[in-house]
């Protein structure tokens, strides 16, 4: 996908990469899954006249622009030559369609930007203001304003990170590099690096297994994140009694489940359909914590399918929620190269991913 970049990040919207073969429109490559938060069938795609007839224009003339509406929404197309006999097609939504998520979304994050960013600038003021006069401060005061800073710098990093993943995999840059691994020995080495984390939220933290040993083919960073939002997730969501958090792996010839159990505030049944959808953030007034820009487990979603997996979650309001992640039992068939990269240590990805839990 990379020798589309420039194209595509000037243009992020859902898109097609197509040719004709014998009047048949083929779709070599795209972003548009039924898990997307718009209506499209990639099968009315390939039958549609109109796009067919403007792949075939720009193949022939370059031509392009043209409005298609009897795909059951209304989109405005762009289409570029890319090659000798390929083209890509963007579908441009019309605005309406997304004017309500879009204004909840933006809503939420200007108001997850403005309380870090107003932590950290009354901070620096206050430090800036003892200094300016001369006073004397303690070592706990600075202590106490460094830490603030600190902290919610990282809830802005999280934030950034989270809305730069999820753009980019829309547009189909995921970067996905997977690398034979034990996925046992890495997620338990997770739940022991977050154990201090989760104590501190007077919550305990258990890892349980069915195989000591599993080789299989995964990417290490993105599984991470996978397994990090979805603890965070169970903290945030914990009951004010003592919580537990319950991390489980079991196989199959085919399957590799990984399971992350809590016994916290629960989901209603009318909200289990809607906690993946992309902005979705559930206000429920049982919640300790009531921040969020909806992105986490969407996310978690696109990350899990760029394995070939698939998330689900089940819940009992007031008693547990349970989170399923499956994907393929398999190798990578071609040597495997680890290019993890530790940019971060472990204690620091936790603490931008618990960010917006301890401030």
């Amino acid at each position: 996908m990379d020798k589309y970049k420039n194209i595509l990040f000037e243009n992020p919207r859902p898109f097609i990469i197509a040719q004709l073969e014998n009047d048949r429109l083929i779709i070599n490559e795209t972003n548009i899954s039924h898990e997307k938060n718009i209506d499209i069938n990639l099968g009315d795609i390939k039958e549609n006249r109109e796009i067919k007839g403007l792949v075939k224009s720009t193949l022939e003339k370059n031509a392009d622009n043209i409005t298609i509406n009897n795909i059951k929404n209304k989109f405005n197309l762009k289409s570029k030559k890319i090659s000798k006999n390929e083209v890509i097609v963007w579908f441009d939504i019309e605005d309406n369609l997304y004017d309500l998520s879009k204004a909840n979304f933006l809503s939420n994050l200007t108001h997850e930007f403005k309380t870090p960013l107003n932590l950290i600038f009354s901070s620096v003021q206050l430090l800036n203001k003892k200094i300016e006069c001369n006073k004397e401060f303690s070592y706990d005061d600075m202590e106490k304003y460094l830490k603030i800073i600190n902290q919610n710098s990282y809830r802005i990093l999280k934030l950034v990170n989270n809305i730069s993943d999820d753009n980019r995999i829309d547009l189909g840059h995921s970067n996905y590099s997977p690398t034979n691994a034990n996925i046992i020995y890495f997620i338990e080495d997770i739940c022991e690096s977050i154990e201090p984390f989760v104590k501190s939220n007077n919550m305990n933290i258990v890892f349980d297994t069915d195989i000591e040993e599993l080789i299989i083919s995964f990417d290490m960073e993105k599984m991470e994140r996978i397994i990090l939002n979805l603890i965070s997730n169970a903290v945030k969501f914990r009951k004010e009694n003592k919580g537990k958090i319950i991390i489980s792996i079991t196989h199959n010839d085919e399957f590799v489940n990984i399971r992350v159990k809590d016994n916290g505030i629960g989901i209603s049944k009318n909200n289990i359909d809607k906690i993946f959808g992309k902005y979705v953030r559930l206000n429920d007034e049982r919640s300790i914590i009531k921040e969020g820009t909806g992105i986490g487990l969407s996310l978690v979603k696109s990350l899990v399918k760029l394995h070939d997996g698939e998330v689900t979650v089940d819940s009992e309001i007031g008693k547990w929620t349970e989170f399923n992640i499956k994907i393929p039992n398999r190798t990578s068939i071609k040597e495997s190269i680890d290019t993890y990269e530790k940019d971060l240590d472990r204690v620091e990805k936790i603490r931008i991913e618990f960010s917006d839990i301890y401030a």
